[in-house]
């Protein structure tokens, strides 16, 4: 797929309605999403093209309007950039996992190579730096286990 096909799905998702059109146009610019998922409106998918795929979100997630989901980040054309051969963090790639069930709060910002555990929700305005357990609560700038959630509930 072309790049410029990948970017303008990425943008015309940002603002489209309804939900099931927006799901389209994310899945088109090669992000991988379950079923009976909901994304809201104002969702930033950050990386470089062709890198969409480095986002999975299974089944049944809820992702809260104005999140941000990080796979990629560069100095883009700043000289700093020729530095991450001496200091790897300037130039970050990962992967971004979010398990079945889970709930992403408005706001949230979550970076590269991170796993949101099934059934766990992340709070509102919360930035997740670190992996996210399955049943647990996070909230937080960076964002920290508050709650555990009753693991029965997969069996409702």
């Amino acid at each position: 797929m072309s790049k410029v096909l990948r970017r303008l799905y990425r943008s015309l998702s940002k603002w489209v309605f309804p939900n099931n059109l927006r799901i389209s146009l994310i899945r088109k610019s090669g992000v991988k999403i379950g079923k009976d998922v909901v994304i809201n409106e104002g969702f930033t998918l950050a990386c470089d093209i062709g890198y969409e795929d480095n986002l999975t979100i299974e089944d049944r997630v809820a992702i809260g309007p104005n999140v941000t989901i990080v796979i990629t980040s560069h100095p883009n054309f700043s000289r700093l950039r020729n530095l991450s051969a001496v200091y790897p963090f300037i130039d970050v790639k990962g992967k971004v996992y979010i398990k079945h069930d889970a709930w992403i709060g408005a706001g949230v910002i979550i970076l590269p190579n991170i796993t949101i555990g099934n059934c766990s929700i992340v709070g509102a305005g919360s930035v997740v730096t670190k992996d996210v357990e399955p049943f647990k609560v996070v909230a937080g700038t960076p964002a920290r286990v508050i709650k555990s959630i009753y693991e029965k509930v997969e069996e409702i």
